[in-house]
C-alpha cells in the first residue's frame, strides 16, 4: 500500500534546475493526498510564470507514477509568498557561499567588474579578449550580464549555440573567441530577461559548467555592474584568479566602485588592477587631451586599494561605432591598443 512517505522520498529526486534544489529541500511540496491509488500533489513555485513549470510537473508525474499501487497522479501548482521566496533565496545564497566549481581546462579565469553602469565595462572586456587572442592564446568570454547582455553585439555574433553530446557548443567570433551570452539564447536581443536573482545566478553557473569551453588560456567573465546576486555567484562559485575593476573619472563612479572593491575583498577575491575608461578625449585638431569628466582618479583609487593601475583609456567615437556595429576585432587605434597591451603585460 502506497503512503505519503513513499511519495516524499520520490519527490526528493525531482530537482528544480534553476534553484539547484530538490522540491522537498526547497519547501515546494505543500500537500500530498492519496486516495484509492490516486496521488494528488500540491507544489508551490517561486513564481506563477515559472518557465520550468511544465518540466517540473512532468518529472513529478514520471517519477511518482512508477510507484507500486499508483493508478493516477495529479499535480496542482500554487505560488510561494514573498516572505517564503526571500527565505528560500537566502538559503540558496548561504549554501553557495561554500561551494566552488571545478577549474576545468581553463588556465585563468578573470572577471571584469564595475560599481555602476555606463563606464564601458563590456567594451573593455572585448578589447582585453581581442588583445589576448592576438597573442595566439585560446580565449573565451562568458557574458554574465544576464539581464543586460551586450557582448554578442560587440563581437557581431548572431549564431545560436547548439547542444552536442549533452554540452552547449558556444559560437566563435571571427578571430576565434568563444562567446556565451543570454542574448544568443533568447533569439530577439530586444526581449527583456525578467528573472529573480537565483535564476540569474543559476544561468551563470550553467554557462560555466554546461558550455563546452574546451581548453582555454583565459576565460573573461563580463559581470553586470553593482554588487547583486550575479556578482556574488561568480565570486563565490567560479574559481576566479582575480578581478579587474573598470571605473571612470567621475567622483560618483569612484564612490560606487569602492563598494564593488570592498565586496571583492570581503569574499577573498584578488583584485588584479584598475582600468579607468573614458579618461579624456583628444582634440582632433591640436591633439590636446580634454578631460570632460574631470581629472583622472583611477591611479588614486588603485593606490587606495593597494593594487595596480592598469591604464587610462580615452573616449574614441570610432570605438563606440565598432561596438555598435559588431566590428571590435577590426578596430584599429594604436594609442588604445598600446594601453590595453600594457595592461595585459601586468596581468599575464
Amino acid at each position: 500500500m502506497i503512503n505519503k512517505d513513499d511519495v516524499i522520498k520520490i519527490l526528493r529526486k525531482v530537482v528544480d534546475p534553476e534553484l539547484g534544489m530538490d522540491l522537498v529541500e526547497a519547501n515546494m511540496v505543500r500537500d500530498v493526498e492519496i486516495y484509492n491509488g490516486t496521488v494528488k500533489i500540491t507544489i508551490a513555485l517561486t513564481s506563477s510564470s515559472c518557465p520550468l513549470m511544465d518540466k517540473i510537473k512532468s518529472e513529478i508525474l514520471n517519477n511518482v507514477k512508477n510507484l507500486q499501487g499508483v493508478n493516477e497522479v495529479e499535480v496542482i501548482t500554487t505560488t510561494m509568498s514573498e516572505d517564503e521566496v526571500r527565505k528560500l533565496f537566502n538559503k540558496i545564497r548561504q549554501r553557495r557561499m561554500f561551494q566552488k566549481l571545478p577549474k576545468r581546462n581553463i588556465k585563468r579565469i578573470i572577471a571584469i567588474l564595475s560599481g555602476k553602469g555606463g563606464v564601458g565595462k563590456s567594451s573593455i572586456t572585448a578589447l582585453l579578449a581581442t588583445a589576448l587572442i592576438k597573442r595566439k592564446l585560446k580565449i573565451g568570454v562568458l557574458d554574465a550580464d544576464i539581464t543586460g547582455p551586450s557582448i554578442p553585439k560587440i563581437f557581431g555574433i548572431n549564431s545560436i549555440p547548439y547542444v552536442l553530446e549533452g554540452k552547449i557548443i558556444p559560437p566563435v567570433s571571427k578571430t576565434g573567441i568563444k562567446i556565451m551570452s543570454m542574448n544568443l539564447i533568447i533569439g530577439d536581443e530586444e526581449l527583456p530577461v525578467i528573472w529573480r536573482g537565483p535564476l540569474v545566478s543559476n544561468a551563470i553557473t550553467q554557462f560555466y559548467m554546461n558550455v563546452d569551453w574546451g581548453e582555454l588560456d583565459y576565460l573573461i567573465v563580463d559581470l553586470p555592474p553593482g554588487t547583486s546576486d550575479a556578482q556574488l555567484t561568480v565570486m563565490q562559485s567560479l574559481p576566479l584568479d582575480g578581478v579587474i575593476i573598470v571605473t571612470s573619472p567621475q567622483e560618483l563612479a569612484g564612490i560606487i566602485v569602492s563598494k564593488a572593491v570592498n565586496m571583492s575583498m570581503m569574499l577573498g577575491v584578488t583584485i588584479i588592477g584598475v582600468i579607468e575608461n573614458m579618461s579624456y578625449v583628444k582634440c582632433p585638431n591640436c591633439g590636446k587631451e580634454i578631460r570632460i569628466f574631470g581629472d583622472s582618479k583611477g591611479k588614486l583609487l588603485a593606490e587606495k586599494m593597494n593594487t595596480k593601475f592598469l591604464g587610462s583609456v580615452p573616449i574614441d567615437p570610432v570605438l563606440s561605432n565598432a561596438c555598435d556595429n559588431g566590428t571590435i576585432e577590426d578596430y584599429n587605434n594604436e594609442e588604445i591598443w598600446n594601453i590595453i597591451e600594457k595592461a595585459l603585460d601586468m596581468i599575464i
